[in-house]
């Protein structure tokens, strides 16, 4: 079974919110913008709270993160100063 995944952004300033939707619901990650050669930081909950703070099953976690990382390269790395 596919999932239909999307990605969206919520800009606040200095930061906002990255937010993974798929079929089962979403998940809101914060962000902030980094300074030098990081662009920006998309903060996430790591393996012993994954499920905790997201609802999800460990087993499912690289699988979203990896998308939401290629996704949000894809999505603001045009943006990125070369």
């Amino acid at each position: 079974m596919k999932l239909h995944q999307k990605l969206s952004y919520i800009s606040l300033g200095r930061g906002g919110y990255v937010i993974y939707q798929d079929d089962q619901g979403e998940i809101k990650f914060d962000y902030e913008f980094g300074g030098g050669d990081c662009v920006a930081i998309i903060f996430v909950p790591e393996p012993n709270h994954w499920h905790k703070q997201t609802g999800r099953n460990e087993s499912e976690r690289l699988q979203i993160l990896t998308f939401v990382a290629e996704q949000a390269i894809r999505d603001q790395g045009s943006r990125l100063p070369v």
